[in-house]
């Protein structure tokens, strides 16, 4: 008896390519010059998203994806080893490392969430959207489920929510104090 359903073709296809795409990022990380800890966080984080992304696949498929709200502000869990090595956060840190092999990778990452039907899971779940999105940011990909006007209107409602300043009494000259008597 078969519990689960088959996943549609288009979403096999989604997965096996996702699937090839991150495999090739853990093949590649022996090629590039990283030292050990760091190969190590990376070759987790790597696995763990394929892992993620495998079962909210299967979860889109069954219709039982969960709907979780869009937090404000979400915090940054970083697996950490024991010498406290941390992946960095900058915006196409993997393509620094990796040079054109990250940037390979980036490129058919970027085609498969430009796909119609990843666009429909990206726009129908937040889930796939936190899974990706770390991703996304080491490989340097435009996250395709942000929209570019969101960023500049963020930065508008960041700039005209700071409060105007007072401006500063000017000080009165300084007096010395005569003594009294």
């Amino acid at each position: 008896m078969d519990l689960v359903p088959s996943p549609s073709p288009a979403l096999e296809t989604i997965a096996a390519n996702l699937r090839t795409i991150l495999r090739g990022v853990m093949a590649a990380l022996g090629a590039w010059r990283v030292e050990y800890a760091l190969a190590m966080l990376l070759h987790r984080r790597v696995s763990v998203t394929l892992e993620r992304i495998e079962r909210m696949l299967v979860r889109f498929q069954a219709g039982k994806l969960r709907q979780i709200p869009n937090r404000t502000r979400a915090t940054a869990r970083q697996v950490r080893n024991t010498q406290g090595v941390r992946l960095p956060r900058r915006f196409g840190w993997l393509v620094q490392i990796g040079a054109h092999h990250a940037a390979c990778a980036g490129s058919q990452l970027q085609t498969v969430l430009t796909t119609p039907e990843m666009a429909e899971l990206l726009a129908q779940s937040t889930q796939a959207q936190r899974i990706l999105r770390p991703l996304c940011r080491a490989l340097a990909v435009e996250l395709p489920w942000v929209v570019g006007t969101a960023r500049v209107r963020a930065t508008q409602d960041r700039q005209t929510r700071r409060r105007v300043r007072k401006p500063r009494p000017k000080p009165e000259p300084f007096r010395i104090p005569l003594p009294r008597g």
